[in-house]
């Protein structure tokens, strides 16, 4: 007998307790309504994590990152720091620069070659 699917119903409680960020936090500020337009919310996680909880980021959301450029990553990270009271703002903004110029690192190493 097959067992109960549990991830969409963790994912459920996950958003109910608010502990998964979300766009619903930052104002609707224009410089924030335009730059959301162009960076997706798994991408937004993804930065998010990296910054507040010390995760590991992925090569996509790293791409998606540094073509948002960095403008739209500090209206994000300072829109943020109104609605997130987690650690000390210097320690975050310090992760959120690490991030994006990581993130740049990664966008400008060619991958490797398939030659055989």
């Amino acid at each position: 007998m097959a067992g109960v699917n549990m991830f969409p119903i963790v994912v459920i409680l996950l958003v109910v307790s608010g502990t998964l960020p979300t766009w619903a936090h930052l104002d609707d500020s224009p410089a924030v309504v335009e730059c959301k337009k162009h960076f997706s919310i798994k991408y937004a996680f993804d930065v998010y994590n990296y910054i507040f909880k010390g995760k590991k980021i992925g090569d996509g959301s790293c791409r998606a990152l540094v073509a948002l450029g960095r403008p739209c990553h500090n209206v994000f990270v300072n829109n943020t720091f109104t609605y997130e009271h987690t650690g000390n703002r210097t320690t975050i903004q310090a992760r959120a620069d690490r991030v994006f110029n990581h993130c740049v690192i990664v966008n400008s190493v060619p991958p490797p070659s398939s030659l055989s």
